[in-house]
């Protein structure tokens, strides 16, 4: 699949000059590319402060910062006050200060697409693109009648807060007082404190009163996923040499997409890049609201430089491509707003189609005139490419308060390039974002409109119905919807209902439904989906050419006829082209009654090949060698999901059925067979040879796995009818059932004692048992014994005595025996097979094996067997061991002869001698050893070493 998605990009990226062609206008200007500079500001942690840092906690001044448990166990939930403002500057945002308490949950994540209109709740507060709190009134508290949500329809507007510039409280050379509730101000009135910091969470601050001139100003931290409740204040010294009010930012909501470009970048988590205006100074106070300490803080001083761009043209008409031109609004190009190419390290990424619109604002200053916005612009993305590590700028539009529509993201703006707007649903949206805090005011009409412009030109070009929904799958990181959750969302939705943030503001979020209207009014009701898409795509005119007929409707459906193709289009599918032979195997297989409407338009598969998905979970897959044949249902999903094209080939032909029930589908290099009980499984190579040369379905039923790589090489197969096809290297396939393929399993499968199996499961025709031959032993199944191994020296040997007609079935696989290298097994009835590498394997039976297990077994004097069970005179049987040999007589029973009186017995001629068998085993008699026979004793004389033979 990763190849598959490799090759779609590859294909992307080839056909670029065709999807991006340019549709704006020509620069009003001659703008050249400006170099932002950025100073940072390194501030360590509030465990370990770095340069200027101070660490204050409740006002006192921690040298060298806190301990790491003193950081981590701050209070969950700390009120924030509002301190008077102190005088602001010109240059000094005075729109913002910290909310009257400590952000609380985002918006509910109960309530659905649908709830859109429903009035935003104040209390938004989670890690925010929105990052500023309520407005304030002049006097520093928080405004109740422009703070609260607006009610009624989602596209009401609610009224403005109050102007924000009025007198402030405080003459500018104050520091603010500590406010109700708040922490202490710190006795050292040289460390900088807000007045707001929260009470028992330590505080990160510095003060920097002569740095390089900047204008705009965010603070980052070392990426890491559990830092979100960071609230960070801030304020700067204006060039005249005042301070401006404190401004109070959150975490953003915003995250790159992972890719090759940004694997490698220092990727920082942080606040959005706010605007301040030239300024020359700073301080700032950082804290974790919840316990979760920011490392690595550092505050980023941004620079943006000057240019001609800063002088925008305006009202020039757009042009470019004859038929999108039409359409399109007036879009600032990144090269008129002075984008420096050269700091741009993320490489574009694109997917099919665009889905949705997400309305976002920046959660910057409100505070800017018109000629400052390309200033902005390069701020942040400066911040967004360098600072940030994203290698770009994350939204795709930016809209300004006048309603000018700037260029953000590199790749095109008619293109379906992948932005960093919304973390986990940045795929298959285009991201317009508000340049400002639309927490705090409201939006001006002229963005709004400018905002539905934008949109109703890009959903022109991807067919995408305004009012109605879509479907995303979230990618997971930032989103507040798990990876993988299926969302069913607006086709115009705000950035709040993805993700733990208030963006686009309640303001912004308000004007939701009214921007859903505009979009709507202007995608021409009298133009069609497909005529749209094929007047704005000139690589779609470029592949169809020319018209044939008029458009033909179904039922859900309608297609053009072209020259070289077809545009089908659906509400849910969108507008999607079709040709040549994907296009003929398609209306051969039913057209949109049975396959549905296309979802993609052609894509690029591996080794040359093309495809095409469908709405009925179906595709159509093509290569020159194979034709255009459709995959669907479960063959088709469990193919994508082995690989597809890389792993199994193309398939070769349609579904077929093989038997009631079953069916079939052939691919390159396997075949795939389905039923309802048992799924989609792919059976190839020797595997499916060998189990076709068996009869196939009809013997061994379908697969119900698919290859199954084992221990040692090689590959195994299990089928609905039990049997099991095992395939090794140099052994072919070979089929065994499931009790003695677990067993082999269990003992190590190939890379066991027992190697491949070398023949087909077989009947031994004793009591119903089965046994299966393998390279270095076999294993042997009984309904009473069950499945068991055996291999090496003992193998051979049973199988030199018969098998299981020799020695009954093996009870348990091979056990140590012995001090040194044996084992053992124990087999039906009386019978035991010793082995080592000193003694060979030999059988050990009935009164013989259990005279000596009497006698200690192997452990004992007589040690492993050298022997089968021999005959021996006087109807006896006999077993020689390493220390001696035990006898068995119908009469005598089983006794041992070893040692001294062994050797003189054998001497005589044992059993044959008129001693005859053994009736006992040695024994103590005054200080001698004796052992009796039938036919007399053998004693044992201590001092001279000698036997004698006595009659008994």
């Amino acid at each position: 699949m990763r190849r598959l998605t490799a090759g779609f990009l590859a294909f992307l990226a080839l056909t670029a000059t065709l999807l991006t062609m340019p549709v704006y206008a020509s620069p009003g200007i001659d703008a050249h590319p400006v170099a932002a500079s950025i100073e940072e500001v390194r501030l360590g942690s509030v465990v370990d402060p770095r340069g200027d840092a101070v660490v204050l906690s409740d006002g006192e001044v921690q040298p060298d910062g806190v301990d790491a448990e003193v950081a981590t166990t701050a209070p969950s939930t700390v009120p924030i006050t509002t301190p008077p403002s102190s005088a602001p500057a010109t240059s000094a945002p005075a729109t913002t200060t910290p909310a009257a308490s400590a952000p609380e949950s985002s918006a509910s994540e109960s309530a659905g697409p649908e709830s859109s209109a429903a009035a935003p709740s104040t209390s938004e507060g989670a890690a925010s693109e929105s990052s500023a709190p309520a407005p304030s009134t002049s006097d520093g508290a928080a405004s109740e009648s422009s703070a609260a949500a607006p009610s009624g329809s989602e596209g009401s507007v609610p009224e403005p807060s109050a102007p924000k510039s009025s007198a402030p409280t405080a003459p500018a050379s104050e520091a603010p007082a500590p406010a109700a509730g708040s922490s202490a101000a710190p006795d050292d009135e040289s460390v900088v404190a807000s007045g707001a910091e929260l009470p028992g969470v330590p505080a990160l601050t510095v003060s920097q009163e002569d740095t390089d001139r900047f204008s705009s100003v965010g603070v980052t931290w070392r990426d890491d996923p559990s830092v979100t409740d960071v609230v960070v204040q801030l304020r700067v010294l204006a060039l005249d040499g005042t301070w401006g009010q404190w401004t109070s930012l959150a975490p953003d909501d915003v995250e790159q997409t992972e890719s090759r470009a940004t694997e490698d970048h220092d990727v920082r988590g942080g606040t959005a890049p706010y605007w301040t205006g030239p300024a020359q100074g700073v301080e700032a106070v950082v804290q974790g609201a919840g316990g979760t300490v920011p490392e690595d803080v550092r505050i980023a001083l941004i620079d943006p430089g000057t240019s001609e761009a800063d002088a925008l043209a305006e009202g020039a008409d757009p042009a470019g491509t004859a038929h999108a031109a039409q359409a399109m609004p007036r879009i600032y190009t990144r090269a008129e707003w002075g984008a420096d190419e050269r700091i741009r390290t993320w490489q574009p990424e694109y997917v099919s189609t665009i889905k949705a619109a997400t309305v976002h604002h920046t959660a910057d200053s409100n505070n800017y005139s018109a000629d400052q916005v390309p200033a902005i612009m390069r701020s942040m993305y400066a911040y967004h490419a360098q600072t940030r590590g994203w290698g770009d700028i994350g939204y795709n539009v930016i809209v300004d308060k006048w309603g000018r529509l700037f260029e953000g993201r590199y790749g095109g703006l008619t293109s379906t390039v992948v932005g960093a707007h919304a973390g986990g649903f940045n795929s298959y949206t285009f991201g317009v974002s508000m340049l400002g805090n639309y927490d705090v005011e409201a939006v001006p009409q002229a963005a709004v409109d400018a905002v539905g412009d934008v949109i109703a030109w890009k959903f022109g070009l991807y067919g995408v119905d305004p009012r109605g929904t879509t479907v995303l799958t979230s990618g997971g990181s930032t989103s507040k919807y798990a990876a993988g959750t299926r969302v069913t969302l607006p086709t115009v939705f705000g950035h709040r209902d993805v993700g733990s943030t208030a963006c686009p503001g309640r303001y912004g979020y308000a004007r939701l439904g009214e921007i859903r209207n505009r979009v709507a009014a202007l995608v021409d009701a009298n133009t069609s989906a497909i005529e749209r898409r094929y007047a704005t795509d000139a690589a779609v005119r470029a592949s169809l050419g020319a018209e044939v007929g008029v458009e033909q409707y179904g039922d859900g459906f309608a297609y053009q006829k072209y020259e070289n193709g077809r545009l089908y289009w659906s509400p849910s599918t969108g507008v999607h082209l079709l040709r040549g032979d994907i296009l003929a195997a398609y209306l051969e297989a039913g057209g949109p009654a049975v396959l549905g409407a296309p979802t993609t338009d052609e894509g690029v598969a591996a080794q040359g090949g093309a495809y095409n998905h469908f709405a009925n979970d179906v595709s159509i897959y093509w290569t020159a060698a194979t034709g255009a044949h459709p995959i669907r249902g479960g063959i088709r999903q469990h193919w994508l999901s082995l690989g597809g094209d890389w792993t199994l080939g193309y398939p070769t032909g349609a579904e077929a059925g093989v038997s009631p029930g079953v069916v079939r589908q052939r691919f390159s290099t396997a075949d795939v067979y389905w039923t309802a009980a048992t799924g989609a499984h792919m059976v190839r190579g020797g595997i499916r040879a060998s189990w076709e040369a068996r009869g196939g379905v009809a013997t061994l039923g379908v697969p119900v796995t698919d290859e199954l790589y084992l221990a040692g090489g090689g590959v195994r197969a299990d089928f609905s009818s039990g049997g099991v096809l095992v395939w090794g290297p140099t052994t072919d396939a070979w089929l065994v059932y499931p009790g003695i393929a677990d067993a082999w399993t269990r003992s190590g499968a190939a890379a066991g004692p027992l190697g491949f199996p070398v023949a087909d499961e077989e009947d031994t025709g004793v009591d119903g048992g089965r046994r299966v031959r393998f390279q270095s032993g076999d294993v042997y199944w009984s309904p009473a014994t069950g499945a068991q191994p055996v291999w090496g020296d003992i193998a051979t040997r049973v199988r030199a005595l018969g098998g299981v007609r020799g020695v009954g079935y093996p009870l348990h696989q091979p056990m140590p025996a012995g001090p040194a290298d044996g084992v053992y097994v124990q087999f039906t009835g009386v019978a035991s097979m010793y082995a080592s590498s000193a003694t060979g394997a030999h059988v050990v039976l009935g009164g013989i094996r259990d005279h000596w297990f009497a006698l200690g077994a192997e452990w004992g004097r007589l040690g492993m067997p050298t022997s089968d069970e021999l005959p021996a005179a006087g109807g006896g049987r006999m077993t020689v061991f390493q220390g001696g040999t035990v006898y068995w007589g119908p009469a005598s029973g089983a006794h041992a002869v070893v040692g001294g009186i062994g050797e003189t017995y054998a001497r005589l001629g044992g059993p044959s001698s008129t001693l005859g068998l053994p009736v006992t085993d040695e024994y103590v008699v005054d200080g001698t050893l004796r052992q009796d026979f039938l036919g007399g004793a053998l004693v044992w004389m201590p001092g001279s070493n000698s036997v004698t033979r006595v009659p008994r």
